[in-house]
């Protein structure tokens, strides 16, 4: 009798013991309030020595905004479809042409290489283009010759190697460009950039074809376009 009194009391205080303890509430007033809050930057408040707002302090430290030590500028001068294109900068630039000067720019085909002959243009096709894609070239090879860069011209309007579509390949309204040594950070991606932007373009970046895959809409497209969006696909329409 003793011996089965004694383990029931060890029993008993074994299970007291591995009760939780649930901790007091944290009163109201023992937080911030809103007040306290916006005047903190006046007189640091008194340091409230809960555990629980300790807790939470530490939590909430590393939350506080950083001030930059300079001003932050935004990016100028980038292209963008929410800039109209519209007036006489844009009228310009889609003046009609016949040619675009080749000074900086080179044409490349599977057949003879770098530097094809601009009238050969079996394989790769820059006598069929659209006169707003030819318009685009005239513009960027001028800006090219100006910083002097200059870009590959791998893909026209031939037909019969790239997907149909109204605005494609063999109806003269895209055109390819190497991208070698041509990305981001690069004097040669801003001048793409920036000869784009008064078009309504989209440029996507084909890696495994190694070029810049450019759609050239004429000027009084009413469609939707990616213009500075610049999707990285396969889109070779």
């Amino acid at each position: 009798m003793t011996a089965t009194f004694l383990m029931g009391c060890v029993l008993v205080t074994g299970t007291a013991a591995a009760s939780p303890v649930k901790p007091a509430a944290v009163p109201a007033t023992s937080l911030p309030d809103a007040a306290a809050r916006g005047s903190a930057a006046a007189a640091a408040p008194a340091v409230n020595p809960h555990p629980a707002y300790q807790r939470i302090a530490r939590k909430i430290a590393p939350l506080s905004p950083i001030t930059p030590a300079t001003p932050i500028t935004p990016a100028t001068r980038l292209p963008s479809i929410l800039a109209p294109h519209e007036g006489k900068d844009t009228a310009d630039a889609y003046a009609i042409r016949s040619d675009f000067g080749k000074s900086n720019l080179h044409k490349w085909s599977s057949v003879h290489g770098m530097d094809t002959s601009w009238d050969d243009n079996e394989v790769t096709d820059t006598v069929h283009l659209q006169s707003s894609t030819i318009a685009f070239l005239d513009t960027l090879n001028a800006d090219a010759r100006a910083a002097g860069v200059s870009f590959v011209i791998t893909g026209g309007a031939e037909r019969g190697y790239h997907a149909h579509g109204m605005y494609s390949h063999e109806n003269g309204y895209k055109i390819d460009i190497s991208d070698d040594g041509v990305y981001a950070g690069t004097t040669a991606y801003r001048v793409l950039l920036e000869a784009l932007a008064p078009y309504k373009h989209h440029l996507s970046h084909e890696w495994n074809n190694n070029h810049f895959d450019i759609t050239i809409y004429p000027a009084d497209y009413t469609g939707s376009y990616a213009g500075a969006s610049h999707g990285i696909e396969d889109d070779d329409e």
